[in-house]
This record gives C-alpha cells, sequence and structure tokens, in this order.
C-alpha cells in the first residue's frame, strides 16, 4: 500500500460500545445545507458516558450537542463530551458541517472532488466509552438525487428493496448499514454526491465501484471495463475474490500523464480501495499498470502492523507481476523479468537496521524499495519452498486461500509472527515463520539469485527459461493460474 494519506474526513460518528450495548446512528443530510443531522442511542444505562471525536479538527465542524433526556452534556479540552447518568436508551443528537469539512481541503480531514464530498466517518464521528469493540447500526436518510458510497456493510433487506424500488431516488432515500468496529485510526472513506455505484460481481464477492466526479461518461465506461477487467487478475491467485464487499473509489485527475497516479488499501470500518487515475490516458496505458493489481492484493492479508510491513508490502509486489503473467496482463518473461529488475536494484546492498526494523521506521526513512522488494523475495523463496517440498501439493495460494476461509475479513491488527504461523497451520508446514525469522533479520538484501537459478530463470540481455533446471517445473506453475 502506498502510504500517503490521501482522503478526507468525516461526518459520521462510529462507535464502540460493549458488546450488549451496540452504538445506533440516525444520520440525515440537507441537500441544501450540507449539514448532516446525527442522533447516537445507546440501549444501555451508564454512570458516565464520554462521547470522543477521535480527532482535534472534529471540534470545528460538530455543533448542537445535546441530550435526548434533557441532562447535561459537557465538552473537556480534549475535543470530547461527557455525560453522566445515561438513561436507557437514550441518545445524544448533534450536528455535522459536512460542507465546511469539505472545504477544509486537507488530506487528513475532506475535501471535494468537484460536487462530490468525501470524508472520513471516523475522524468526526464520536465514539462512545460505554465499552469497546461492538459493530454499529446506521440508518441513513439522504435527498433523493444524492448517493453514498462507504465500506460498511449494507443490510440485505435494504439492498432488495432498493434493486425493486421503482426508482434510484426512491430507493436511496433511507440505507440501512452495519459498521464493523476497527481501531479508531485505521482509514476510512465515505463519499456522497450524484453518481451512481457500480457492481462489479465477482467469483467470492464483488466490487462496488464509484467513480466520483471530473471523468464525461465515455471515460466512466473505460474506467469501469479496465477495472472488471484487470481485477479478475486477482482471481489467478486461488480462483475468488479474497473478500465479499469491497468498496471501490475511483478519484478522476485529468492532465497528470499517468493512467493510476496513486493507490492504497484501507481498513478502516470495512475494505476498500482507493485509485486516482486520470481518464483521459488510453485504455493501453490502464492495463500496462501495476497499481491495481498490487492494491488488490493487499485483499489477501490483515493489517499486519508497521513491523510486518515487508511482509504486507512484498505480497503486494510478489503477486503485482506473478498474478498479472497468470492473467495474461503480462507475459511469464516479463513477469520474471520485472521482479528481476525490482531484485537488482537492491541487490547486494548492506544495511545497519534489521528487515523487521526497517520496515518499523519505512515511513520516517523511506526505505520503501528496500522494504518491498525484501519482502516479494520472501513470499517467491516460500512459493517455491511450498511447491518443492511437497512435489505440486501445496503452494502460496493454496495457503491464502485457506486464510480467507478461516480468517477473513480481520477487523483488527495481525502481529506478523502471529499471520506467519497461522498460514503454516493451515497448510501444515513450518515454511512461512522459518523463512520470516531468516529475513526479518537480514541486514542486506535477500540472496535471489540462487532461487533464479534453481528455478532456471536466465537474466541476460533476455529472460530465458532452462527446461533442465532443478526447480523448473515449479517456476512454470509458478505463472499459471489456479484451477480447481
Amino acid at each position: 500500500m502506498l502510504r500517503s494519506r490521501l482522503l478526507l474526513t468525516s461526518l459520521l460518528v462510529t462507535g464502540a460500545a460493549t458488546a450488549a450495548d451496540e452504538p445506533r446512528y440516525a444520520v440525515t443530510l440537507d441537500g441544501q445545507t450540507l449539514l448532516a443531522k446525527v442522533e447516537l442511542c445507546l440501549a444501555e444505562a451508564h454512570a458516565h458516558v464520554r462521547f470522543a471525536a477521535d480527532s482535534e479538527w472534529a471540534m470545528r465542524f460538530v455543533g448542537g450537542v445535546a441530550r435526548s433526556s434533557g441532562g447535561a452534556v459537557e465538552d473537556d479540552d480534549d475535543g470530547a463530551w461527557a455525560a453522566a447518568d445515561w438513561k436507557p436508551g437514550e441518545c445524544l443528537s448533534y450536528h455535522v458541517d459536512v460542507g465546511a469539512v469539505a472545504a477544509a481541503h486537507n488530506q487528513d480531514v475532506g475535501w471535494r472532488v468537484g460536487d462530490d464530498l468525501v470524508v472520513a466517518p471516523q475522524l468526526l464521528l464520536l465514539r462512545a466509552d460505554a465499552g469497546e469493540g461492538a459493530d454499529a447500526e446506521l440508518s441513513l436518510d439522504l435527498p433523493a438525487d444524492w448517493s453514498i458510497s462507504a465500506p460498511w456493510r449494507e443490510h440485505a433487506d435494504a439492498a432488495r428493496t432498493r434493486k425493486h424500488a421503482k426508482s434510484e431516488a426512491d430507493a436511496r432515500k433511507n440505507i440501512h448499514f452495519t459498521i464493523p468496529y476497527t481501531p479508531s485510526d485505521w482509514s476510512a472513506a465515505v463519499a456522497f454526491g450524484h453518481f451512481s455505484e457500480e457492481r462489479i460481481p465477482l467469483p467470492g464477492g464483488v466490487l462496488r465501484l464509484t467513480i466520483l466526479d471530473g471523468a464525461d461518461a465515455e471515460e466512466r465506461a473505460k474506467l469501469h471495463d479496465w477495472l472488471a477487467h484487470v481485477s479478475r487478475a486477482i482471481l489467478s491467485a486461488y480462483g475468488r475474490l479474497p473478500l465479499p464487499d469491497v468498496q471501490v473509489l475511483m478519484i478522476p485527475l485529468s492532465g497528470h500523464g499517468k493512467a493510476v497516479m496513486f493507490g492504497q488499501s484501507i481498513r478502516g470500518q470495512g475494505n476498500a480501495l482507493e485509485l486516482l487515475v486520470d481518464p483521459t490516458q488510453p485504455v493501453a496505458d490502464f492495463d500496462k499498470d501495476w497499481i491495481a493489481v498490487h492494491e488488490l492484493s493487499h485483499l489477501m492479508h490483515p493489517y499486519l502492523g508497521d513491523r510486518g510491513s515487508w511482509l504486507a508490502e512484498g505480497l503486494a509486489t510478489y503477486y503485482q507481476n506473478v498474478l498479472r503473467g497468470r492473467a495474461g496482463l503480462l507475459t511469464p518473461a516479463q513477469a520474471w523479468d520485472r521482479l528481476r529488475e525490482g531484485f537488482t536494484d537492491n541487490a547486494g546492498k548492506h544495511y545497519a537496521t534489521s528487515l523487521s526494523d526497517a520496515a518499523a521506521t519505512m515511513h520516517r526513512t523511506h526505505d520503501y524499495r528496500r522494504v518491498y522488494w525484501s519482502g516479494a523475495a520472501y513470499w517467491l523463496t516460500v512459493d517455491r519452498d511450498l511447491r518443492r517440498d511437497s512435489d505440486g501439493k501445496l503452494e502460496l495460494g493454496l495457503a491464502l486461500s485457506r486464510f480467507r476461509d478461516c480468517c477473513l475479513p480481520a477487523h483488527r491488527e495481525w502481529p506478523p509472527q502471529e499471520f506467519v504461523a497461522k498460514l503454516d497451520e493451515l497448510a501444515g508446514v513450518e515454511t512461512f515463520s522459518r523463512r520470516y525469522r531468516e529475513f526479518a533479520a537480514l541486514r542486506e538484501f535477500p540472496e535471489w539469485e540462487k532461487v533464479y537459478e534453481d528455478l532456471g530463470v536466465r537474466t541476460g540481455e533476455h529472460i530465458e527459461f532452462d527446461p533442465d533446471a532443478p526447480d523448473a517445473a515449479v517456476r512454470d506453475r509458478i505463472m499459471t493460474a489456479w484451477s480447481p
């Protein structure tokens, strides 16, 4: 994941009370004033409740805070509101100036994309400290001609009602969501505006694509078709989308000369991809791009924290090449050559810190290439080991498929050691953990040349394949799409 923060700020207050005291939100957006009226209700009585906004910016946009019981609400110096003697079923009401949020045009607060508004819900919405860990329920009323794109789970009955409504305007009057509980500092993005959310169904799930303001009808069709095409590369890992429901936000910015300028996978309150694109670029340039497959590959693993970023970014870097090779977006020779280029740029380098420590400080030192490509070498080595040691019965995609079934979606941080141990357990091996310990301690770039030699990938002026190499069959299977 490219780590720059792109968007935004929020409109809703995502809650976390105890499992027995699920927060419930009712939000009404006024399309003229751009004010959102919010009501947050808790079912249980509490001696004291503190409602935090998760951002110092929130105090600029939140007003009219009041209790339905008429009891006192006090704001403190830390950007929160406190209430004593909370009654069962009582609600906190307030409003959020969404227009002002967008006008802030701050990457951590919010901005406009043409006439559309993008906000990060966890920044403006109040969390109740009556308990942590519960999912929240949300009822949203929108103006007839407005839409929403969010990472939340829409209720199935609401989706059916919308599908059979007489018009999109009728269908959008009221929408019900469940908001998964995630840590408050995990990014999320919610968009409001005059757009259509398009569904791209894939085996195992759906991508919900929203293209924000800035592309004409022809460009929107091109972007939709491109994502529908390129996203099928992810199926070559193990035949299914890693998650059942993924929000995809495309932000068009014309005139930048590159088809895809930026991408990130974000996990707050659900799972989402954000892609910054230039819709004026030709289809061929989009098909050549690696960023979408990189970000889609992040859906296969949980959040691994800073120290595990070499595993996360390494998997996405490995698969951005291998999966495109399997899907025909690259030839196998091109895919092996893309990996070679990344490895060669870093080969022979020695470092003062271990790979694990470098990953933990990557955003301060900007040592991205070492972290990403060392991680890619790890996953190549593990994939080779699994296939070779099992005579083709095991491979990386199979282990990740089993992880999907047991442990995704993941709404908590997984320590990297726990992740690789789980993969070992699911595959019945010790390969992931053994190689993890070896790579995490490295103070030099991994020795990738011997892996290429055993695979029979010759890296002269042109990539050539040795049919008699010890792992030639493994090499060919690595670039072959999964099949049941």
